[in-house]
């Protein structure tokens, strides 16, 4: 690495095999996926070695000054533009590792406009499905795919061979850190392996490696397989919960159905180490980190008539330490218009609704209005894209829940928010509904129907007889301008049968059929193990939930 750098310091991306020159055109320059790999593997071997600390946070401070933009961006290349950036970079769990190293750098602040960018390209470009494209440009404003032929001789606009690695990346943010912290990754990861398993009829070997952002097979010519393209669904399959699919593509993985010896296979490996649970972070600690939080907007921009008003939900997510108070603030509005949060202050880990309400008199024209958290530990900051027109704008609005999941012993019950945004036009009466209860479960909502804008509780009530098991709840909001859903995962477990076995040894050696209690729960050992925690999001393999005791 230190014998082949570029210009800045970082490694050159490309390398002839046998003469181990530069093997690309041009002046040699670095790619942001490797630069990213390296700082991680550094780290790594600090961690499991030691005496590579100098070194790693060197490189860091080289990838921050030249593969980072001021807004926080991430490069494709360390020479490249700053106003691009390319998805299959986008590698969430390695940034919140380089946060909680090196505090030098402002890392957080790549995290928050990382999963700003893809939230808004979800939400604009594949909402419902969470695909992103090959390339974006756009990346310092307002992210858009981009063209088709931007960089490669593949299609850049829609799922290729770069972002065929996202659900990889996505979900092995959301199997290490939880969908608390990596809630965008794990919100996402849920859609993509959706999409993945919809249109490959749930067998891994068809999911083809160009996808479109609606969630169809672009059906290239002559390039509609492809190994890696089934396999990196596998971590986010996981995340999602999704059983049938994770053992189809874990069983693909033991296999190579189109004799790929590199880019498929490399990537077959690394997918099996996230989903065996052998992927590991090192810069987890039994101690508290410093705090830290990060904000984000849901949706991220909105369009409305002169005199009308728009909403969005401004949740705030604790990246490191304890919660704190986050104060918010809106700045860059067009004149006549105002912005108000509900409430104005919030503990990390919750939301607020923001309220832009425009006067009659406010200029048509596209705002960029910032929105900030300000906290004892400084800092972080969100943009909502704020479109004002004088003609007729339809109304329309937005479901999320908050949490989006969550586990309860049969007999007991489990809440979630519903937040309804107002996305266009003007606030309107929305009718809530839920359905695929399991048996014996009933849902309510206080109050049942609301105006978008505000928000509902949903208390989902289990009998003592539903069977245990992970069901996905769709919650439906209904209004004059149609419907929209989002999607509750509900976990049942049996319940307690009275004793506990004997609490389970992070040092003890466990075979299949070992019976241990571990967090009020017992557990029945799967498979072989040492030190795999049960009920931990890497344990689904491992250990049998067998409820609580």
């Amino acid at each position: 690495m230190k014998n082949h750098q570029d210009q800045y310091g970082l490694m050159q991306w490309k390398l002839d095999g046998s003469t181990c020159k530069y093997a690309d055109s041009g002046t040699p320059d670095a790619a942001t996926d490797g630069d990213l790999d390296i700082g991680y593997g550094l780290i790594l071997a600090d961690k499991q070695w030691g005496g590579y600390r100098a070194d790693a946070l060197a490189w860091l401070g080289k990838v921050y000054a030249h593969d980072v933009t001021s807004d926080g961006h991430l490069k494709c290349e360390d020479d490249g533009p700053s106003t691009d950036t390319r998805p299959s970079d986008h590698m969430l769990d390695h940034l919140r590792a380089f946060a909680a190293y090196d505090t030098a750098h402002d890392w957080n602040k790549v995290i928050s406009r990382t999963e700003a960018i893809d939230q808004s390209l979800v939400t604009n470009y594949s909402n419902g499905h969470g695909l992103l494209p090959d390339f974006v440009v756009g990346a310092n404003g307002t992210p858009s795919p981009a063209s088709a032929d931007y960089q490669e001789s593949q299609p850049d606009n829609i799922v290729g061979y770069n972002s065929v690695r996202v659900p990889w990346h996505l979900g092995t943010d959301a199997l290490l850190n939880g969908p608390s912290t990596a809630a965008f990754a794990y919100n996402d990861a849920k859609l993509w392996s959706a999409c993945a398993k919809a249109i490959s009829g749930g067998n891994p070997k068809n999911v083809q490696p160009h996808i479109k952002l609606s969630c169809a097979n672009a059906n290239v010519s002559g390039d509609t397989s492809a190994e890696e393209a089934g396999d990196s669904v596998g971590p986010s399959a996981m995340a999602a919960g999704d059983q049938a699919w994770t053992d189809a593509i874990w069983n693909q993985l033991a296999t190579n159905p189109f004799g790929d010896h590199y880019y498929g296979e490399t990537i077959k490996m690394l997918v099996y180490l996230v989903m065996a649970g052998d992927y590991w972070n090192p810069t987890a600690t039994s101690t508290t980190p410093a705090a830290d939080f990060s904000l984000a907007l849901s949706p991220a921009s909105a369009s409305v008539k002169a005199g009308s008003s728009a909403t969005a939900t401004v949740s705030t997510a604790t990246t490191s330490g304890p919660a704190q108070s986050v104060a918010l603030s809106a700045s860059g509005l067009p004149s006549g218009a105002i912005a108000s949060f509900s409430p104005a202050s919030v503990a990390s880990g919750s939301g607020s609704t923001l309220t832009i309400t425009t006067g009659a008199s406010t200029p048509a024209g596209t705002y960029a209005v910032t929105v900030k958290g300000t906290a004892a530990s400084g800092t972080h900051t969100a943009t909502y894209t704020l479109t004002v027109t004088t003609g007729t704008t339809a109304n329309d609005f937005s479901v999320t829940l908050s949490p989006a999941s969550g586990g309860v012993t049969a007999g007991s019950s489990a809440t979630a928010t519903v937040s309804i945004a107002t996305t266009s036009g003007a606030a309107q009466s929305v009718a809530l509904s839920a359905s695929g209860l399991p048996s014996g479960a009933s849902a309510s909502f206080s109050p049942a129907s609301v105006a978008s804008g505000s928000g509902s509780t949903l208390t989902i009530t289990t009998g003592a007889s539903t069977p245990a098991g992970t069901y996905a709840v769709t919650v439906k909001g209904t209004a004059a301008s149609g419907t929209h859903t989002a999607t509750y995962t509900l976990t049942v477990t049996a319940p307690s049968s009275g004793t506990c076995h004997p609490a389970w040894n992070s040092a003890t050696a466990y075979a299949p059929n070992d019976q241990v209690s571990y967090g009020g729960h017992n557990y029945t050992a799967l498979y072989w193990s040492t030190g795999v925690t049960p009920g931990s999001p890497v344990a689904w393999n491992i250990w049998q939930d067998d409820g609580t005791c």
